[in-house]
């Protein structure tokens, strides 16, 4: 088989969309490209690192007495994560950041009653774009599960930083994901 660079991507630009609370309930994207229901709303900018999607399952091994050989990897436990960090403060971002917590619009911003995160499942959809070739993933029952230090430095900007969690939806899916690609269409 000949490499064909032009298979290779690089997710460059995209972006990031929730909904407001997990009380709001969006119409799920179908595909890669069409125009998202108005309830999802983008979390703004992200920071250069972008998206980091991991999958982790566990395995026990199975030895047998022969040989003390390795018979069986039986599948366990299996978790699916994105990190990623949001770059604005918006109320969006504060919203995600401070779930459970009370945030009110004033006249010069906000103010945060901040309490401990509760939980807070949304749905999500992470979007790359590579050129013409696009990439959506959505995520039914999304929850925020750790979330990182939040740094005031004269070195850099204030983000902030998220692991989101996939949940399986009813139907055993973390997530549901699109490409377009002409490369890859019929």
């Amino acid at each position: 088989m000949a490499v064909d660079i032009t298979l290779i991507r690089a997710y460059t630009n995209g972006a990031v969309y929730t909904t407001s609370s997990s009380a709001v309930t969006a119409t799920a994207p179908t595909d890669a490209g069409s125009s998202l229901d108005p309830d999802f709303q983008e979390v703004g900018a992200i920071s250069e690192d972008g998206i980091t999607e991991s999958t982790s399952q566990d395995r026990t091994d199975v030895f047998i007495w022969q040989n003390n050989t390795l018979a069986r990897r039986i599948p366990g436990q299996t978790t699916k994560t994105w990190t990623l960090a949001a770059s604005e403060t918006n109320l969006m971002t504060l919203g995600v950041q401070f779930a459970g917590s009370t945030i009110t619009q004033t006249a010069e911003g906000v103010s945060i009653e901040e309490k401990a995160p509760g939980t807070d499942i949304r749905q999500w959809v992470l979007h790359g774009i590579d050129g013409s070739d696009l990439q959506r993933i959505y995520v039914p029952l999304g929850e925020v599960t750790e979330r990182g230090d939040v740094v005031w430095s004269a070195a850099g900007v204030t983000v902030y930083e998220w692991t989101l969690s996939a949940y399986a939806d009813p139907s055993g899916n973390f997530a549901y994901r699109y490409i377009a690609s002409d490369a890859l269409a019929l």
